[in-house]
């Protein structure tokens, strides 16, 4: 019986020790095995210009307007557009009764027809001597001025019809057909939307920064996701009352019809706000400890915090390094609060196009 109790103990002691060597074992592998490694995306710190943006309201404006209007008066015969309807230049768009334009130019036609015969007998008196110099002037005037009513009495009767003078939509119609109008009443109002306009009153600063603008573009609420650019065409040299500077800008649609004058938008200038170029990194990046700004800069797969202070976000919702990095410098961009000073971590290489989601 003591031999079986002897022989017992020493297999459950041999049972313990394999064990224990085995768990110990296991362990060494957990921390030395890359497979157990912490899994961390980083970014590269970069140098970049330093820029600004700010935002101003504007409106869009068609590009010209101009009201319709006959040169001559008299009745209107016939309207041939209606409101909102799209015309061609030079197409017509009304015209007036002609009957008064045209009897008077026949009658200066029967006019001008008798002055030129009798100017003609009288120029041939003149070569034979038989008319004064002084009378011959005088046929000839009257002739001259004869055939300048004429040309007149021409272009009145072509003043009976109206044009436009650019390719717009009609915007409004004042007089129906039959009313009586005077020279120079407008009759319908035209618009000019192949491109739009966009003022902005700007302060003093921005327009003494007017070199180091980069960009314009513009936004309108009820449009998602979409930025118009806008192109600058100048200042107005002199403030107004309130002390600000009138910028001059204009969107070129290109078959987009989504903007409409009348539309509220919010223009956006982005300018350099210095000469010098600025370190970025993404905002996801930096995690504040004591109230103070850290990184984890990695190095050799290893980590380590260091401290640094920002000096703003840029558009992109990247953060301005004012010190403790330098371009290149490789930092983690998430996961922050789960890393460890000095602990080893294995970096995810970046996605590429063509094998989203790192599966190849």
């Amino acid at each position: 019986m003591v031999r079986r109790s002897t022989l017992s103990n020493a297999a459950v002691n041999l049972f313990m020790a394999v064990f224990f060597l085995s768990f110990a074992s296991c362990g060494h592998k957990s921390e030395t095995t890359d497979g157990y490694l912490k899994l961390v995306k980083t970014a590269r710190a970069v140098e970049i210009s330093a820029d600004r943006q700010e935002q101003f309201p504007g409106v869009i404006e068609e590009l010209d307007q101009v009201n319709l209007a006959f040169r001559v008066a008299g009745p209107i015969k016939k309207i041939y557009v209606k409101e909102g309807d799209f015309v061609e230049k030079d197409q017509l768009v009304a015209e007036m009764d002609t009957r008064d334009y045209e009897i008077q130019k026949n009658a200066i036609e029967t006019q001008v027809k008798q002055l030129r015969s009798e100017y003609d007998r009288i120029a041939e008196l003149r070569k034979r001597g038989s008319v004064s110099e002084n009378d011959y002037e005088k046929m000839k005037a009257g002739k001259e001025m004869a055939e300048v009513k004429l040309k007149n009495a021409y272009d009145q009767l072509k003043d009976t019809k109206l044009y436009a003078p650019f390719s717009g939509y009609i915007s409004d119609v004042m007089f129906d057909e039959g009313e009586l109008v005077n020279h120079g009443t407008p009759i319908a109002s035209l618009i000019n939307i192949s491109s739009f306009k966009v003022d902005i009153n700007v302060p003093a600063e921005l327009y003494i920064k007017r070199d180091r603008i980069t960009e314009i573009n513009c936004t309108q609420e009820d449009i998602p996701n979409r930025i118009f650019p806008l192109v600058a065409s100048g200042f107005n040299k002199k403030a107004n009352n309130n002390g600000l500077y009138k910028l001059y800008l204009y969107y070129n649609p290109e078959g987009d019809t989504q903007l409409a004058p009348g539309m509220n938008v919010s223009v956006h200038v982005t300018y350099k706000a210095q000469d010098t170029t600025v370190t970025s990194i993404p905002g996801s990046a930096v995690f504040e400890r004591n109230s103070k700004s850290y990184v984890w800069l990695v190095n050799d797969s290893l980590v380590h915090a260091r401290q640094i202070i920002t000096s703003g976000v840029l558009n992109n919702g990247n953060i301005n390094i004012k010190s403790g990095l330098n371009p290149g410098d490789e930092v983690v961009k998430g996961g922050l609060n789960l890393l460890k000073e000095n602990e080893k971590v294995r970096i995810v290489a970046p996605e590429s196009k063509t094998n989203i989601g790192n599966l190849l």
